[in-house]
C-alpha cells in the first residue's frame, strides 16, 4: 500500500538535511521551466497524472482489502453462530 504522507515526509526531511541538494534541484527546476516552459508543463502534467493514478490504485486496493477483512469477520461470526 502506498502511504503518500510517509513518502512526502521522507522527501521533506531528506531535502531539509541536505540543503545543497535542495538548492541544486530548485535551481535546475527553475532553469528547466525558464528554458522550456512547454516541456516543463508537459513533464509536471505527466507527473501529476502518474501520482493521481497511483493514489487511486492505492485507494482501490485499500478498500478491497478492507472488504476482505469484513467478509472474513462476517463468515467467522456466522460459523460461530451455527455451532452454538
Amino acid at each position: 500500500m502506498i502511504d503518500f504522507n510517509a513518502y512526502w515526509s521522507l522527501i521533506y526531511y531528506f531535502l531539509a538535511s541536505h540543503k545543497l541538494i535542495a538548492i541544486g534541484l530548485g535551481v535546475s527546476i527553475a532553469i528547466f521551466c525558464y528554458r522550456k516552459p512547454v516541456g516543463a508543463i508537459k513533464f509536471f502534467g505527466v507527473c501529476a497524472l502518474i501520482v493521481t493514478a497511483l493514489y487511486i490504485m492505492s485507494m482501490l486496493s485499500e478498500s478491497g482489502s478492507l472488504g476482505e477483512v469484513h467478509k472474513r469477520g462476517m463468515s467467522n461470526k456466522t460459523e460461530s453462530g451455527l455451532t452454538d
